[in-house]
């Protein structure tokens, strides 16, 4: 197994993982919607051969129901659901408070120290 393959399969997991849900709600919704379109064929036998009144009836029954499974797929998968935030990158967009770094450049003497440094610094370019 190549690397690339490794990363790829294992990247899949990953995300079956988290939508586990989801996926199995959208596999159901279309095996239904296959099952319901291949049964229709039975069905629309049947009442050609012995109520060619219902056939009609039939379609429109087996048209909503292969309509509404895919519509209930696309609810699913709506964009909305796949950019929502976790908590951990909430609190990223918050304003940090101050690092002990802010606090340590923060102090006076560090502070003229290193105003000295950038005037040598300058005063020796020149």
């Amino acid at each position: 197994m190549s690397l690339y393959s490794f990363f790829r399969t294992s990247a899949l997991l990953v995300l079956a993982g988290k939508y586990r849900l989801k996926l199995f709600y959208m596999g159901a919704a279309i095996a239904f919607a296959v099952v319901t379109a291949w049964l229709y064929e039975d069905i629309a036998s049947f009442l050609q051969a012995h109520n060619p009144q219902w056939l009609f009836l039939a379609l429109v029954v087996k048209t909503l129901l292969v309509y509404g499974a895919l519509f209930f797929v696309f609810w699913q998968i709506r964009p909305s659901e796949w950019r929502r935030y976790s908590e951990p990158e909430r609190k990223l967009e918050s304003p940090a408070e101050k690092s002990k770094l802010d606090e340590i450049a923060g102090k006076e003497k560090l502070s003229t120290r290193k105003n000295a440094i950038l005037r040598r610094d300058r005063d020796h370019k020149i």
